[in-house]
């Protein structure tokens, strides 16, 4: 996968009165690109729901980079829980 080098431009809107973050896709490789984040209150912190949706204009590219490119997803969001747990602490059992 190292020869193929694809790059996408996303705007990140914070939308701090409903707890939320949405990415708009501008401009790269997929068809379409819906990534949303919501923050809900729970105990003694919050519940954070991540979701993601694409397609690669490409059926080519979509074969060759869908699961790196889920496995990335993967890894993104375990690094995001393993820094809020740092920066927050972990969950007590």
């Amino acid at each position: 996968y190292k020869a193929i080098r694809e790059t996408f431009t996303t705007q990140v809107l914070l939308k701090p009165d409903e707890n939320a973050i949405d990415v708009k896709y501008i401009d790269g490789p997929f068809k379409y690109l819906s990534n949303i984040w919501r923050f809900d209150p729970a105990d003694g912190g919050c519940e954070v729901h991540f979701f993601i949706d694409y397609e690669f204009k490409s059926r080519i590219l979509g074969a060759l980079m869908g699961t790196m490119f889920d496995r990335a997803f993967r890894m993104f969001s375990e690094a995001f829980e393993k820094r809020a747990d740092v920066i927050y602490g972990g969950k007590q059992a």
